[in-house]
């Protein structure tokens, strides 16, 4: 009675629902700097779970942030920083989405403790090529990406190879 979706149609759904969301938020968030869905990401009715998770990712338009969802074998905050390390998708960038961060960039590190989760990038966010607009988006980016898969998350401390990214990114 019920087919149980392969990979490739899980992948197809995943970016037919990005899709609506991220149109809805296009609509929803007129006039605002952030447009972050915070539902709750269930199975359809009538869909069989599958063995693969969700994450949510955050990526730019403009100087505005937009959830997406990405299609992970475990969800967990380490694989939603790394699915936006890989930057949009091509779907995602006929949607006018980008991102801050630079090519190359390496989650090295992720840690929570007491609330308060660190994220250890390589250097190559260094490259970012300055601008405190573009300093702000890779701050927007990896903390709505952070706290989106963790809600007990209260605080996120972004640093590039050890050093604080007050240290490491200036504009």
């Amino acid at each position: 009675m019920w087919k149980r979706l392969g990979p490739a149609e899980i992948v197809v759904i995943a970016v037919v629902v990005a899709t609506v969301v991220v149109a809805g938020l296009s609509v929803a968030g007129c006039g605002r700097k952030s447009a972050v869905n915070k539902t709750s990401q269930g199975t359809a009715p009538g869909t069989a779970p599958s063995a693969n998770s969700t994450v949510a990712v955050f990526l730019l338009k403009g100087d505005t942030v937009f959830r997406v969802s990405r299609t992970v074998s475990k969800a967990g905050v380490a694989e939603a920083l790394t699915e936006m390390l890989k930057g949009p998708t091509d779907a995602e960038k006929n949607q006018g989405l980008a991102t801050a961060i630079p090519d190359g960039t390496r989650l090295l590190s992720y840690n929570v403790e007491g609330g308060k989760a660190t994220a250890d990038f390589s250097s190559e966010l260094k490259n970012y090529g300055g601008g405190s607009a573009r300093v702000q988006g890779i701050i927007d980016q990896i903390t709505n990406t952070v706290t989106s898969n963790d809600p007990s998350v209260t605080a996120v401390e972004i640093t590039v190879a050890g050093i604080p990214a007050e240290e490491s990114l200036q504009p």
